[in-house]
Parts: structure tokens; sequence; C-alpha cells
């Protein structure tokens, strides 16, 4: 297949393009700068380049058109977001022709709290303030995609770890230079989380399913969890014992606030959530290892990618 990824040079993308490439598909990356080393090592594995820019989707827009599948991760991680997304999504969507495939990135931060029950793809929805946004746009790349025959696909994924990289690279690397794991709120809070190779995999079979129009994927929503609910004071004694901190302490939410905004909110839900659908559906195993043994190899955070 003729696959087009943004997000190409981040940390999900990168996954993605480099599983994609190892299935023998033809993968087309946005980047926004193909000089970047994060682009020349996309370019070396076989991808193509396309420089342009989330926020002017008339800079790829017709460039993923012509692909036979689109994998949307990119994001400006800024107060644009929400508003670049939408804009993004529907121009890509627009260019696609009947019968293309379209994977679209969510998160399970759009189920807010989740009282210790396991939430599913059929849970009500409480999103976190940074991604309030996340939901109407869900619901518009599902409109939009049926609307126009492409068989699009909606994932959720958990707190992604691997390669040092993600909010555990973030927090590794604030360890580094404080001498302490600062830990939003008690430590008493979960997350769930995925391995960033597993992700890839799912995104890579929920695209070929698609594109397959298999009726069980088109349209469907899947939270991609391979672990459900691990601790944050565990997570947190990991990260320190990895970069050799000397503490682990709690940050309270409103002190976070003040220095991280709205995603201090996000860094301190607790949340469990169920990835059996993916698993059930999309015939999905992760294989990766978990979250704590992951932060507890060293060596994943002597080099800390971007989130």
């Amino acid at each position: 297949m003729k696959l087009f990824i943004t997000g190409g040079t981040g940390f999900i993308g990168q996954a993605v393009a480099r599983k994609a490439i190892n299935l023998g598909h033809q993968v087309t990356a946005l980047v926004r700068k193909d000089s970047s080393a994060a682009a020349s090592a996309l370019a070396r594995l076989g991808v193509t380049l396309h420089s342009g820019d989330l926020r002017e989707p008339q800079s790829f827009a017709a460039i993923a058109g012509a692909a036979d599948g689109v994998v949307h991760t990119a994001s400006t991680n800024d107060a644009s977001a929400g508003a670049a997304d939408e804009a993004a999504a529907v121009a890509m969507l627009s260019h696609l022709h009947p019968g293309a495939a379209f994977v679209y990135t969510s998160g399970t931060w759009v189920y807010g709290n989740t009282e210790g029950e396991a939430a599913t793809e059929a849970s009500a929805l409480n999103p976190t303030p940074l991604i309030a946004w996340r939901p109407a746009v869900e619901q518009q790349v599902q409109a939009l995609a049926a609307s126009r025959s492409i068989a699009a696909v909606i994932l959720r994924p958990a707190m992604v770890h691997g390669d040092g990289g993600g909010v555990f690279g973030m927090l590794a690397g604030m360890a580094r230079q404080t001498g302490s794991v600062r830990i939003v709120g008690d430590g008493r809070n979960h997350w769930p989380a995925v391995h960033v190779d597993d992700l890839a995999t799912a995104y890579l079979s929920a695209m070929e399913r698609a594109a397959r129009g298999d009726a069980q994927v088109t349209g469907q929503i899947f939270n991609v969890v391979s672990e459900e609910a691990v601790a944050l004071a565990e997570i947190g004694e990991a990260i320190r014992a990895s970069v050799g901190a000397d503490r682990v302490e709690p940050w309270p939410l409103d002190d976070a606030r003040q220095s991280l905004g709205p995603f201090a909110d996000a860094l301190a839900l607790d949340q469990t959530v169920s990835g059996q659908h993916a698993r059930r559906v999309l015939a999905w195993t992760p294989r990766g290892p978990g979250l704590i043994a992951d932060l507890s190899a060293q060596k994943h955070f002597q080099q800390v990618n971007g989130a």
C-alpha cells in the first residue's frame, strides 16, 4: 500500500513508519524539515519525505489524498492543537479517494478519571481540559469519512513508552535536572500503558484491515492498551532508579498547573482502560516489555527522544 503518515519524525510516527516499511508498504511522511536528524533517519529506511506544516493543510493534503491510506499522528502540541488537528483531518479526508483508509489518533485521556472501573470504547467520555476538543473531532472524522466512503478508524492509545520517549522521557529529563521525580498529585493514581512498537503494530493492523473494507474495523474506535493500570508511584520509582535521582516527590496539582498548565490535569488522571476490544478485533497481541520493566532499563534514558 501507498501510505502517508503525518508526524513522521514524532515519537509515534517514527515507530509507525518503521513498521510500515518492514511490512513492505510504500511510505511518505510529513516532516517539518527534511534536513533534520530524525527526517534523515526516516529517509535511510526508505521513507519518502514531504516537507510541510501541520498548520497549513494545503502544504500536504493533496499528497495525502494520493495515498491508499493515511495515518494521522501529528499534533502541534500547543494551544492551537485542536483547530490544527481538525483542519488537517478535514483537508486530508476531503482529498482521499473513496475506498481509501484513514487512521486517526486520539487517546485514552478522553475518558477522564475512570474511578477504578475499566473504561471501554462504550464508556462515557469526560476529557481532561487539555484535549476537551478531541471527541468532537473524532465524531467529525467518522461522519466525513462515512459520507465519502473512506474507511476511517480511530485509535485511542494509552500512555506510550519505549526508547526513552514520550511523557516518560520528559519526566526522566526533569528528574535529571532537579534530582527528583515529581509526580503530579499524591502518586496513588494509575496510568494505562502501551509500548510504542506494539502501538505501531496496532496502527498497521487497523490500516490494513480498513483498507480491505473489514466491517468490524471501518468506522470503529479502539483503545490501544497493553496494561490497563500501572500505579504512578511505581512509575516514579522506576524512573528515579533508572536516572539515579534522589527521590520521588508529590507535586500538588495547583502548583503543577503553574508550570504545566492544563497538561498537569492530564498527568493527574487516575485511569484504568481496557484494550480487549483491539486484541479481539484487530488480532493484536502486545509483545513489548511492560512499562515498569521498560523504565527500569537505564539505557532507555541515556538519549531522550521528543514526545
